[in-house]
């Protein structure tokens, strides 16, 4: 019963993002910008990065390079993934 609960909602489509980090600038610094600029932001090597699906936090990670691409290793999870499942639904019913 639970594997036919699961098929009914196996095609909705989320929201992935991976947080890198954040930085504030001014509203000059940010119309100055242009090809060539580069805006380091406040995480350090080595720190823990955020793994969002729809915009709610669900884990943490590690950033590696698989194959010659980024990816994110899940290290701690640490929201709920079925909430953001939900949220998901919920927007889709909306539409």
């Amino acid at each position: 019963m639970a594997e036919k609960k699961i098929d009914i909602i196996s095609d909705v489509d989320l929201k992935i993002s991976v947080e890198l980090g954040r930085v504030k600038k001014r509203f000059k610094e940010i119309l100055d910008m242009g090809p060539g600029t580069v805006i380091e932001l406040e995480t350090n090597t080595g720190d823990r990065i955020d793994f969002l699906v729809n915009d709610q936090l669900v884990a943490k990670g590690e950033v590696m390079v698989v194959e010659g691409k980024f990816a994110l290793r899940v290290t701690n999870v640490v929201g709920s993934i079925s909430e953001a499942v939900k949220k998901a639904l919920e927007e889709r019913m909306e539409r």
